[in-house]
């Protein structure tokens, strides 16, 4: 288990998250001081490491599974749900994680990004309602044009172009689909606000049927 746990990048924490236990559990798993993991959670396990439970109980050579994103290396990044009103970008132990490509993250930690998923269309046809998006978890866009996710008021949250100018008391949130109108957030209002990250991929399943 905990070479597994190692090899794709995952922390005990992590695995702990994923399976509803304590990470003094994982620990116990894989010093062995637990003999015999329960059936009903061999699977979970094996899942949540990218494998099977014949890997894991040593009858299997082969450790990764069919749908290992061909064999990429892969790395657990911290979902936090809809860009819609009252989402909060913040980590909780009730979030899961989604499996991506390593090399999608740069040089960069897993912890330094989450995935959330657009809803609505004020986006279209840049971003679709459905769609998951990878963000840096950031409190500034480094520089106008950027899309990005800001919240404001009572994390209500948004997904748009943030434009603004330096020295300038106000930013526009600006949307892709022309039938949207820009917000412009000024003033004290302004206090409201905070950008919680910057997108850097949409992730699109396209239905070829």
């Amino acid at each position: 288990m905990k070479s597994r746990r190692k090899e794709i990048g995952r922390s005990a924490e992590e695995i702990a998250k994923a399976l509803g236990v304590s990470r003094a559990t994982i620990y116990r798993y894989e010093k062995g001081d637990i003999e015999k993991v329960p059936g009903q959670v061999l699977e979970p396990i094996a899942k949540a490491l990218c494998t099977t439970p014949a890997y894991l109980m040593g009858w299997d050579e082969k450790a990764d599974t069919q749908d290992s994103d061909n064999n990429a290396e892969l790395c657990y990044v911290q979902y936090v749900g809809p860009v819609a009103a009252h989402f909060n970008a913040t980590p909780t132990e009730e979030h899961e994680f989604r499996r991506l490509p390593r090399d999608w993250l740069g040089r960069r930690r897993p912890e330094d990004f989450f995935v959330a998923t657009v809803y609505g269309d004020s986006m279209y046809p840049q971003f679709l309602n459905g769609d998951d998006i990878l963000c840096l978890r950031c409190s500034d866009m480094g520089h106008s044009g950027r899309i990005g996710i800001i919240v404001f008021g009572n994390d209500e949250a948004t997904l748009k172009r943030i434009d603004y100018q330096p020295g300038e008391d106000r930013i526009d949130l600006v949307p892709v689909n022309p039938e949207y109108q820009t917000k412009r957030i000024e003033g004290a209002d302004l206090e409201q606000c905070r950008v919680v990250g910057r997108v850097i991929k949409v992730i699109r399943t396209v239905d070829e049927a």
